[in-house]
């Protein structure tokens, strides 16, 4: 099952890798188990364009946020400001999720590309931009 993402929160997620440049940018989704429905942007504390690592408190003060509107997380991302959104040795060394939360990449040029990693393989995944339907 391809997980669903609104235009507004690829926006978002592609907004933040371009105002993060030339470090590398984190963050979450959040939702429903095939719809990502909330973007949480993190601060990447290395400050690197090839590592990123998220604030602990900021993202522990995200996770409850979660669990107060009841959403569960559904992807992590990060940009890999000067390559191909394609995940690298050290992103799999350093995943902390194993292959339960899908990764999402932001490339040069925008490109997002969704991945499952485990701790030598990856396994790609199958994503789509959605319209927001009218309220």
């Amino acid at each position: 099952m391809a997980l669903r993402i609104p235009r507004p929160v690829l926006d978002a997620m592609r907004a933040r890798a371009r105002a993060e440049f030339p470090n590398e940018c984190c963050g979450l989704l959040a939702g429903s188990c095939d719809t990502a429905t909330h973007h949480f942007p993190l601060v990447n504390i290395l400050h690197s364009p090839i590592l990123y690592e998220a604030d602990p408190r900021e993202l522990l003060a995200i996770q409850r946020a979660m669990r107060a509107l009841g959403i569960v997380e559904v992807a992590i991302y990060h940009s890999h400001p000067s390559s191909a959104p394609i995940p690298s040795e050290t992103d799999l060394r350093r995943n902390g999720y194993g292959a339960m939360i899908p990764h999402a990449i932001i490339g040069a040029g925008d490109e997002l590309r969704m991945w499952r990693l485990n701790e030598t393989s990856y396994e790609e995944v199958e994503w789509e931009a959605v319209e927001v339907p009218p309220a």
